[in-house]
């Protein structure tokens, strides 16, 4: 079987209580994928927590024949957006690149135990692999009922507007493969919260040769505050808007 090299992208800020889970759990992910060489890119803000520093002490020990932990340090928090745009210019501009890059949250609200399906759906030629909490099988069990109302209409609002190619545009547990990276118009491309999710994955779908989606459980983080307030999702019914026009 072929290699298959994913980089995982992994934005943080304050995230010291779940770093070190998250990444020994990658580690057992690789563990069990052996032809996949996984590179996880710790894209840290300056977190006062120290999140950089323990992730960077774990790079060591951590190290395999096919993973290892790289941190990024920025100068400065800000927001979720404009740290990813950053981590992918960066992928995109390293030699040899990866083949894929996957993009989760540190809060350990995405499972990395649904990585192997996202690498089993890259394996069968799939070019963009969503995972979704609003097909079968997806979820989100802590949320209030409130919240799962706010979010499934926030979303089925960017289907209409936006596609039905996808049903989850604004969940940060995707993988894209590089060759769709590339033609992403990164500087153009929304950088504020749920935004920049929304305009890259309308991006990515109206490129994506196959689109595979995988259904999640989404899971309220533990440890650490919520970084994304809820009035963002209102404000993205405007957004949505912007970005069809734009």
């Amino acid at each position: 079987m072929d290699i298959l090299k994913v980089a995982v992208l992994v934005p943080t800020y304050n995230e010291a209580a779940n770093i070190e889970f998250l990444l020994r759990k990658l580690k057992q992910v690789a563990s069990n994928l052996s032809s996949i060489i996984f590179t996880v890119y710790v894209i840290d803000d300056s977190s006062p927590d120290g999140t950089a520093r323990l992730a960077t002490k774990l790079k060591d020990e951590l190290q395999s024949q096919n993973f290892s932990v790289n941190v990024i340090s920025r100068k400065a928090r800000e927001g979720l957006g404009k740290a990813y745009i950053d981590g992918f210019k960066r992928l995109l501009a390293m030699v040899p690149s990866s083949d894929f890059v996957l993009q989760m949250d540190a809060d350990l609200s995405h499972d990395p135990s649904y990585i192997e399906k996202f690498v089993s759906a890259a394996r069968s030629n799939a070019d963009f692999i969503v995972g979704t909490r609003y097909i079968s099988g997806g979820s989100c069990p802590d949320w209030s009922w409130y919240r799962k109302i706010l979010s499934s209409g926030g979303n089925a609002y960017a289907r209409l507007v936006l596609g039905r190619r996808i049903t989850d545009y604004t969940g940060g547990f995707n993988m894209y493969s590089v060759e769709i990276l590339k033609k992403i118009q990164w500087d153009g491309l929304n950088d504020a919260g749920y935004g920049f999710l929304i305009d890259l994955k309308y991006q990515a779908q109206k490129i994506s040769k196959r689109i595979v989606e995988i259904p999640i459980q989404f899971l309220d983080r533990q440890y650490g505050d919520s970084k994304m307030p809820i009035n963002t999702i209102f404000k993205n019914f405007i957004l949505v808007l912007r970005i069809k026009i734009k």
